[in-house]
């Protein structure tokens, strides 16, 4: 019995199939023709040679040729060729470069099995229908949390898993403005209806989410509990290159200042007393520490006027400020980039150790005992990073580095995870990076950037990194351990958010320009009554 006859003429996708597949074939990737334009990011199905069984594939590079086009040379033959190609269906080929995602059966299950032999040429591929998208992508039940939809079919939601994010940490990645803050704020959205616990270091104030279970707080340090003279000298902005100013600090910090009263009152009573020790001595050395001392207090007497109720003696410890069950806002408007580090730093060694006496005592081996009021955070807490790249990046060591790397490598064993956002990846610590186990890159146009996350990440392919600069504004690849598959999608908006958005200077100068008129107009009827 012969074969139904195919005319490659007919454009509807619901008749025939969409393409045969082309050229050299692999397991893992595969070409095929098809009958119209593909797009980046669409799934599509084939029957594999030997088992039948059916594997899914996603779109990463697309091409169209024109047989007649391919010769123009100049523009009188372009205008006569156009018209030519036009009218003959022969003209246009249609190529698609297809990654394997694995056998669609599997995948429903959650497991990734690659075909042991590619996709014959020749072997029909068809569109994936939105049932087998739904099964593989609409994940409905926990830990799975929906995040968006498909890109190229906006009817098949797609989940993530948050256990993995909890366990295996995560990293958002995108230029200025295309939507890291509203990707991180649906996850944030998602752990609120969790009743889970997330902390968020919000260097810039960008978070205002109106939802309930969010509390936003104003990061504050205890001086108190600095127990590094460097960590002390960067919040109280002591200029790197002040050596000696950096040196009498250090000697000056005792245990009995960090236990006294008033910690401001006996800091600068120790710095006295070494100045007047010194004084006597008359050498160069001694002139040049007791210049350190005045200039010290001076710098003591500024950052206290100035970080005021940011730099708070008398809270006991820092996690009473944060509540378990929620997701916490930090906001760290008011601190310069040095104190934001020691802010981050501060909180995060905090919430390790809390999360490992937490351990110790469920597992019944802490010096607690059952005394479950040493702990604050009795379950995982998620910490989401804001402008990673300053904080953690390449070039240099920072305190928040330190502890984020060490969380990085053994977090998941305490229940500590990490989000990292940054508009600026190349400037990450790649071992940082590297420790990432899932990432959401949503547009980037630097090439340097996208080299950067090729190397850090083996999970990004080239081809993908290469569409990174055609996604709009929300549009994300998702890749890593959780989604079952590479994923292109549009991530949902949350309403919830008030802030975060680029800031119109046309609308602002003409709503000031506006009430501008307005109290003039009013002034002027006022004299004019008078």
């Amino acid at each position: 019995m012969s074969s139904p006859r195919i005319d490659p003429s007919k454009d509807s996708s619901a008749e025939g199939p969409l393409g045969f597949v082309v050229g050299e074939a692999h397991p893992y990737r595969f070409t095929f023709i098809a009958k119209r334009a593909v797009s980046v990011g669409e799934y599509v199905v084939v029957d594999t040679g030997s088992s039948r069984k059916r594997i899914l594939g996603m779109v990463e590079q697309s091409s169209i040729r024109s047989s007649i086009m391919d010769g123009v040379s100049n523009y009188h033959a372009a205008y006569e060729g156009k018209a030519i190609a036009e009218r003959n269906v022969r003209d246009k080929s249609y190529l698609a470069v297809v990654r394997v995602l694995g056998y669609i059966d599997e995948l429903v299950e959650g497991k990734v099995t690659l075909p042991p032999l590619p996709p014959e040429p020749g072997s029909i591929v068809s569109e994936a229908s939105r049932d087998e998208l739904n099964s593989v992508f609409s994940i409905d039940h926990l830990p799975w949390i929906r995040i968006g939809s498909l890109l190229r079919n906006s009817s098949v939601k797609v989940s993530v898993n948050l256990d993995r994010v909890a366990s295996r940490h995560l990293a958002i990645l995108s230029v200025t403005g295309g939507g890291k803050s509203n990707l991180l704020a649906v996850i944030a959205k998602r752990v609120t209806e969790l009743n889970g616990t997330m902390i968020i270091f919000d260097y810039h104030g960008e978070y205002n989410l109106e939802m309930k279970n969010v509390k936003v707080i104003d990061a504050r340090i205890n001086p108190r509990y600095i127990n590094d003279a460097e960590r002390l000298a960067d919040l109280l902005e002591v200029r790197e290159y002040a050596s000696v100013q950096r040196e009498v600090l250090g000697m000056v910090l005792t245990d009995d200042v960090r236990n006294s009263e008033d910690f401001w009152a006996a800091l600068k009573a120790n710095i006295d007393a070494l100045k007047d020790m010194v004084e006597s001595r008359g050498s160069r050395r001694n002139m040049q520490v007791i210049k350190a001392c005045d200039r010290l207090q001076g710098i003591i007497d500024s950052a206290v006027r100035r970080l005021g109720p940011l730099l708070d003696t008398s809270m006991l410890n820092p996690l009473n400020m944060l509540e378990p069950n929620k997701v916490n806002i930090l906001n760290m408007i008011e601190f310069s980039e040095k104190q934001a580090n020691i802010a981050i730093a501060y909180y995060l060694e905090e919430i390790l150790d809390d999360r490992k006496r937490a351990e110790r005592l469920r597992k019944g081996n802490s010096s607690y005992g059952s005394d479950r009021s040493a702990v604050r955070f009795d379950t995982p807490v998620i910490c989401a990073i804001e402008e990673a790249h300053v904080f953690l990046p390449n070039n240099r060591d920072t305190d928040s580095k330190y502890i984020a790397s060490k969380i990085a490598r053994e977090g998941r064993k305490f229940g500590v995870s990490l989000i990292i956002v940054s508009q600026r990846p190349r400037r990450l610590d790649q071992d940082v990076l590297s420790q990432m186990g899932s990432l959401a890159i949503l547009r980037l146009t630097n090439p340097e950037d996208q080299r950067y996350i090729n190397e850090a990440s083996e999970v990004v392919s080239k081809e993908l990194l290469e569409y990174l600069p055609s996604l709009n504004v929300g549009e994300a690849i998702l890749v890593g351990q959780w989604v079952n598959i590479p994923s292109i999608v549009k991530i949902d908006e949350v309403e919830e958010k008030r802030v975060g958005g680029d800031i119109s200077a046309v609308d602002e100068w003409r709503s000031n320009k506006i009430h501008d008129s307005i109290a003039r107009e009013s002034t002027k009827d006022l004299m004019e009554f008078n």
